[in-house]
């Protein structure tokens, strides 16, 4: 998977993620590409609900390396080619974590896992 400044990829994701037409800003880096970043925005901006806020206005995405998430964890996905980031969502001026999660569907795409709360002892990204 390559690396994707994800400054660029902000326009796009705004105009199809937020809920009711809310643009949604999002920084620094991922793994995903740009299909996966909109399904997993998707599936954060559905956590505005329970923030009582449509939709994040920024969130900043960076990559966690595998290797520091450890293999007992609880929030641990079952694949080696799973990658992880920690996601930080401002949902009207209140910064949420998420841990996000995802690797390949051997029959094509992705599988996502969003964790909210972070989990305790779980290994931030950019760190």
């Amino acid at each position: 998977m390559r690396r994707i400044l994800m400054t660029a990829v902000a326009v796009a994701l705004a105009s199809s993620a937020g809920t009711a037409g809310v643009p949604v800003r999002v920084v620094g880096h991922s793994n995903a590409d740009g299909e996966l970043l909109k399904d997993i925005l998707q599936n954060v901006t559905y956590f505005g609900a329970a923030f009582d806020c449509p939709a994040p206005s920024v969130i900043q995405t960076s990559v966690i390396s595998p290797s520091r998430v450890p293999r007992s964890a609880d929030y641990r996905v079952d694949s080696d080619q799973a990658g992880y980031e920690d996601w930080k969502a401002n949902f009207c001026g209140k910064t949420e974590d998420f841990l996000i999660a995802f690797w390949p569907d051997p029959n094509g795409g992705s599988f996502i896992k969003v964790t909210y709360p972070y989990p305790d002892g779980a290994p931030h990204g950019g760190r």
